[in-house]
């Protein structure tokens, strides 16, 4: 039994890895289609709707490794599309913070949303956009942190 949940445990961190490959790779072709002038707006807001209800699909996962790739996609769409904003997504990372069981799976949400909320202060634009491009998900999270922990020790100081 624990053979099979093993085997099942690792086809779907394959699938997620793979999953959340692609999706960083449609998101660099989708900045390059969404920034281009052949897009109509309505043509434009309909792809962040379809990318909305994507994440908001993968924020409804009770499987952790799901649930941590819909984060950096978020993050990656955001950091590749910043006009993007999604009230809705905002709400379902809220409500993660603040229900989860695991207490991973609410940091890295809550790192999610402190980018979600606060891009534009993002000191780490640069690193985060090559992160983003290598999909480097752990790397992403970890300098999400390293800004907060700054601001923290800022804060303590003044």
């Amino acid at each position: 039994m624990k053979s099979i949940i093993k085997t099942i445990t690792t086809v779907l961190i394959v699938v997620i890895s793979f999953a959340s490959a692609e999706f960083v790779n449609a998101n660099t072709a989708t900045e390059d289609t969404l920034t281009s002038t052949t897009l109509t707006p309505d043509e434009r807001e309909q792809k962040f709707e379809q990318i909305e209800r994507s994440l908001l699909f993968g924020l409804e996962s009770d499987v952790r490794g799901i649930l941590e790739s819909t984060f950096f996609n978020a993050i990656a769409f955001k950091t590749l599309n910043p006009e993007f904003n999604s009230d809705a997504l905002a709400e379902g990372l809220t409500s993660i913070v603040r229900e989860e069981g695991d207490h991973v799976v609410r940091y890295k949400a809550m790192l999610t949303l402190y980018y979600l909320n606060e891009k534009e202060n993002f000191e780490y634009k640069a690193q985060l956009t090559k992160l983003v491009n290598d999909n480097d998900e752990l790397g992403a999270f970890q300098l999400l942190d390293d800004q907060i922990r700054e601001l923290q020790l800022a804060s303590q100081v003044d």
